[in-house]
């Protein structure tokens, strides 16, 4: 049994690989998951709709509002209810910066196994904005991490004017700063000699597993959610998703990391575009719900794009304050598997590399 987690932002909890091991070449490799297991599912048919957000964001702790807009989603689609225009820009415009903050997150640990000149200097800097970010998010939810800030019916309370200003200024200095920094390191013979080919995930690999996000837009499976969410309409035609070039889907370590780059590009522009939006968008931010509030029987199956790739939740209701069963389907438990796939034939020393390049969080494996 091989511990890899103490260079990866899942290192909350245990990601464990049973390694098989010939002459320092990993020839067998298997992902052991469920350490952090709470049974989140089954507790959601023990808590009411407003509760219930406070579970769905505890899975994917990088981007916890993507848990709650599922599950506020499946509940406003059994209610036949619209969502304000403004409500809907603003949880979009806190998951993005969700995004932004997530690849940060990622791509700092990544710089010194992956052989990134001025691995020290670029991991802190990671950390340093990543900072900025989940600190500005805590200045319109009051949390850093378990947000709770989108409620059926839309969101817990408005943006400030001012925090909107701010959301603009500190994008533009990241996308100006940061990310430029990233690319330059990505381009360098120390980090192309060591990452190109390691850990390759091949198109029917990625497809089999139900690769997505980073992953599976680096092994060419070209999806992304975000090109059939309307709430985005405007806004990825001034950006479009980002995807290798046609013949570049390596499905190595540095397309993953590229895209994880253009994945924290994307984000900042988007989250800019989005405050931008907001500014010329007025209205409410919420739908006055009865104190107790029932869901309609029905199913509801739900999806978005997190940062960590495509997530699902299905709502069975039948008709009472808390949910019959609510189902959730996560990107990193997709690609657990995929990662132990891709360092067979590795040296152990490429392991962690190989890890690095690899958007997971434990939560969201073991929900």
């Amino acid at each position: 049994m091989v511990e890899l987690d103490a260079a990866h932002w899942a290192r909350q909890g245990s990601l464990s690989f049973d390694l098989q091991v010939n002459d320092g070449v990993i020839v067998a490799s298997d992902v052991v998951p469920g350490f952090m297991h709470r049974g989140a599912e089954k507790l959601f048919e023990a808590r009411d709709y407003r509760q219930g957000m406070a579970l769905a964001n505890r899975h994917d702790w990088l981007a916890p509002v993507g848990g709650e807009i599922l599950m506020a989603r499946a509940a406003e689609d059994l209610l036949g209810m619209s969502v304000p225009p403004r409500a809907t820009l603003l949880r979009l415009l806190v998951l993005e910066l969700s995004r932004a903050a997530a690849m940060l997150a990622f791509l700092g640990p990544a710089a010194e196994p992956t052989a990134m000149p001025d691995a020290r200097a670029l991991r802190l800097e990671a950390a340093q904005q990543r900072e900025r970010i989940v600190g500005h998010i805590e200045a319109l939810t009051g949390a850093r991490m378990h947000v709770t800030y989108a409620v059926v019916g839309g969101v817990h309370h408005d943006a400030q004017p001012e925090w909107l200003d701010h959301t603009t200024e500190l994008c533009a200095a990241i996308d100006r700063d940061t990310v430029p920094r990233f690319e330059a390191a990505m381009t360098t013979p120390e980090f192309v000699g060591r990452c190109t080919g390691l850990g390759v995930i091949t198109p029917d690999l990625a497809l089999g597993h139900g690769a997505s996000g980073v992953v599976g837009r680096a092994s060419g499976v070209s999806r992304d959610l975000r090109r059939d969410e309307p709430a985005y309409a405007g806004a990825l035609d001034l950006l479009p998703v980002p995807v290798p070039a046609p013949g570049q889907e390596s499905g190595d370590a540095v397309g993953r990391l590229l895209l994880m780059t253009a994945e924290l590009r994307a984000g900042l522009r988007l989250a800019h575009h989005l405050s931008g939006q907001l500014a010329d968008t007025g209205g409410t931010v919420s739908i006055s719900l009865p104190k107790v509030l029932r869901v309609p029987v029905g199913l509801s199956l739900q999806w978005l794009e997190t940062p960590c790739g495509a997530a699902g939740s299905l709502l069975e209701s039948r008709g009472d304050r808390v949910p019959h069963r609510y189902a959730l389907r996560t990107p990193s438990l997709a690609h657990a598997p995929l990662l132990a796939a891709a360092m067979l034939g590795h040296r152990v020393d490429d392991a962690a590399a190989i890890l690095s390049s690899f958007p997971i969080v434990v939560g969201d494996v073991d929900k």
